[in-house]
Order: structure tokens, then C-alpha cells, then sequence
């Protein structure tokens, strides 16, 4: 359920919304998804026309005299994106001392003036799990490696749900490992957890695991390694790491990743909203968008996989210049127009052909803002095939035409 931010945090006197917004970007991580993060937030950035992106790499475990913190203190920014735990979070709004709203993608608590933006985890577990069987696997199970006790419960009821495993009562296991056994991808895992140990050692062989916590599914493959399984001969294992994690595993990981740039979007999104002090902010946003990435822990049977964020980065980036839902499938995509179409509008909840029309009005309404450019001007250079059937789709998405909105934005 999506909660409202308390209304406290309005009720205190503010200065007026800045014309141009300067936007920190904050992570201990330097990944290949916060890169696309970063690069969802710029796409929505540079729609708007109004924002200031600078990143800050702050290292785990920072404390107040850290000097990267220091120098975000005097940039002084009018919002925050961050990738934080909660230790971490909690630190860096001490430090700021709550001068500017800040949206988290990190999975932290809630915290007041805090308004934090993830993936569903059901989502998550039914791509992963649509995986494994995919490989023909029967027996899965669930694997959480961190102490968090307040979503245990809730990831546990997800995956039985989702995944309906046979044997119910030993398909999950929650076994507390020390961060750094995650984080550094060439740890020694010896010598493993009793309990986790007993635990595969008692699942049918062979079994799928899906393990959600990051570092997770390479921390496992090495577990099976000192244990003397294959994989994916004995356990096929899934993942939630990026990229430059997957592939210092051996045999490299297959994982369900939420997509960075629709985080990043969404990020901007509801910070712009903060700094205007817009009513209602939520609490919680989640989206459903998922990138599969198949690799050899799960074998190499061929899956029917979307590449979501691609097709959003390219509509991003060439909506305005005449792109058609076919020349997106045939320059993103490796499936069928009807099999993309499918998965676009699941993960998104618009068709794709919405998805750039809705790219070409967002250009549209900034041109028409900040420019004195015409409106065939503006219909041509934003895509549309003529400044009639730019004014008729302008109308019905605004309830106005084109000047009207020009004029009603300038008096604004």
C-alpha cells in the first residue's frame, strides 16, 4: 500500500521551487546498473530541461568528515538520489541535515522526508522462477543470505506462491553471511555455514535456487564449489547482480535485475515532485520492469527474454526522430513484434507505441514551455508527421491545444 509522506515535512516555510535544480547522485557503488541509473535519470532530465546532475561516490561506511561529503554539503543540492543502506542513509540525511528531500533505490526502511524507489519482488521472483522451469527444472527453492526480519516473511510467502515448490516446508533457507562475503566476488567461502550446508545438502539434485540479496548468487556458487556440486549439473543458481558480478563468477551468473534507467526515471520523478512540494508524495514506489540476463549457472537453454531497458533507452533517446514500434523490436530486441509487445506492456503498463508517443508529447510540452519555436516547428522536430495530427494527439493527451498550453504556460 502507498502511503502519503507525513504532511509535517510541508508545513514547514520553504523558498521558492528553483528555476534550475541541482540533483546529487550518491553511491558507494560505481556498477554497471548504477551507470544506467544515472543515465535513466539524465534521460528525464534532459526532457525537462530544468536539472543539474552530479555524482558522488561516497565509500561504504563513510563518516561525517569524509571529504566526497564535504564537498556534497557545500554544493548544497535541492535534491538527492542515492543508493544507500540504511546505516548509510541515515548518516548522509544527519549530514545534510534535511536540507533537501531525498528518493533512495537502496532496500531500507521508511524514513520520514524519505521516498524510496525498487523493484517488486514478486516480479522479480516470478521472472526468475519462469527461468528455471524454463530449463526444466521441478524443484526450486529460495535462498536469503541477510538479516532482514521484517521482509523475510514477506519473500518467503512471495516465492511459495509464485513458485507452488513440492516440497514446501525445506524449499527456503535464511542464513545470515558477512557482507563482505557478498560484496568481494573472489571470498573464500570455507568453511560454510552448517546450517546452509544441511540445507543443500537435503534438496533434490537437480534443484533451481533463487537467491535475491546482491553478491548473493556468486557467494552460492562458490559455497556449491567447496561443497563438490556443479553447477548448473546439481543446483542451478539466479542472481540479482549487475553485470561486472555476474561475470567474475565461475560459471558466470544468470540474474533478474530491476531495470536502472526506469528506477532512475522514476527517481527523478518523484524528487521533482518533493522540490516542488507537490501534495500526496509517496512513501513507496515500486516498478515492475525486470531485465533477465541468462548466463551459465542456469545452462544454456535458450530463453524468451526482452531486453525492457534497451527498448525504454532507445525510446528515450530516438522517439523524436521518427521510431516505429518495428524498427524498436528489429534494432532492441532478439523475439517476435507480438512476443515484445507482450512483455513491454506487462513490465510497463503502456504498449510501446504509447511508450513513444509519450516520449514525443513529453519533448513537445518543453519545446512549447522554453521555446519560441512554432508549432509545425515543434510538431516536425518532436516527430509527428504533421502539425495537424500533432495538435489532435496534443489535445487529447492535454484537454488543450498547443498555443493554449504555450499561453497558459507563460502566464504560469
Amino acid at each position: 500500500m502507498v502511503r502519503a509522506l507525513p504532511s509535517f515535512i510541508h508545513s514547514v516555510k520553504l523558498p521558492p521551487v528553483p528555476d534550475t535544480q541541482r540533483i546529487a547522485v550518491v553511491s558507494p557503488l560505481w556498477t554497471a546498473w548504477v551507470h544506467r541509473l544515472l543515465r535513466g535519470a539524465l534521460g528525464y532530465a534532459e526532457a525537462r530541461g530544468h536539472f543539474v546532475l552530479r555524482e558522488f561516490h561516497l565509500p561504504r561506511g563513510f563518516g561525517l568528515s569524509d571529504r566526497t561529503l564535504q564537498t556534497l554539503r557545500k554544493w548544497q543540492p535541492h535534491g538527492v538520489i542515492c543508493h544507500l543502506e540504511e546505516q548509510e542513509l541515515r548518516r548522509l540525511m544527519h549530514a545534510l541535515r534535511q536540507s533537501a528531500p531525498v528518493v533512495n533505490v537502496g532496500a531500507t526502511r521508511p524514513q520520514p522526508g524519505v521516498t524510496r524507489v525498487t523493484g517488486r519482488f514478486a516480479m522479480q521472483a516470478e521472472v526468475a522462477v519462469r527461468h528455471l522451469r524454463h530449463q526444466g527444472l521441478r524443484s526450486l527453492a529460495l535462498l536469503l543470505l541477510e538479516d532482514l526480519a521484517e521482509q523475510q516473511a514477506a519473500f518467503v510467502e512471495v516465492f511459495q506462491r509464485v513458485a507452488r515448490p513440492s516440497h514446501t516446508a525445506t524449499a527456503t533457507c535464511c542464513e545470515v553471511v558477512s557482507p563482505g562475503l557478498l560484496d568481494n566476488p573472489s571470498s573464500r567461502v570455507v568453511p560454510v555455514p552448517a546450517r546452509l550446508a544441511a540445507w543443500l545438502r537435503q534438496l533434490p539434485k537437480p534443484t533451481g535456487i533463487f537467491c535475491p540479496q546482491s553478491g548473493g548468487g556468486g557467494y552460492l556458487i562458490r559455497v556449491c564449489h567447496a561443497l563438490g556440486w556443479r553447477v548448473p549439473g546439481d543446483l542451478s543458481v539466479v542472481g540479482v547482480d549487475d553485470s561486472d558480478v555476474c561475470l567474475a563468477s565461475e560459471p558466470t551468473l544468470t540474474s533478474v535485475l530491476v531495470s536502472g534507467e526506469q528506477v532512475g526515471r522514476e527517481a527523478l520523478r518523484q524528487l521533482e515532485r518533493m522540490i516542488r512540494r507537490e501534495p500526496g508524495i509517496p512513501e513507496l514506489v515500486r516498478t515492475d520492469t525486470m531485465d533477465l540476463h541468462v548466463r551459465e549457472s542456469t545452462g544454456s537453454r535458450p530463453a524468451e527474454v526482452c531486453d525492457i531497458a534497451a527498448a525504454l533507452d532507445h525510446i528515450n533517446q530516438y522517439a523524436c526522430v521518427g521510431l516505429s514500434v518495428e524498427r524498436l523490436v528489429r534494432e532492441t530486441q532478439h523475439v517476435s513484434k507480438v512476443t515484445f509487445h507482450k512483455h513491454f506492456q506487462a513490465a510497463t503498463g503502456q504498449s510501446p507505441g504509447r511508450a513513444i508517443l509519450q516520449r514525443q508529447l513529453d519533448e513537445a510540452r518543453r519545446l512549447l514551455a522554453e521555446s519560441k519555436l512554432s508549432v509545425t516547428a515543434v510538431a516536425e522536430q518532436c516527430g509527428f508527421g504533421s502539425s495537424s495530427d500533432f495538435a489532435r494527439r496534443f489535445k487529447l493527451t492535454e484537454g488543450q491545444t498547443p498555443g493554449a498550453y504555450r499561453a497558459l504556460h507563460a502566464r504560469g
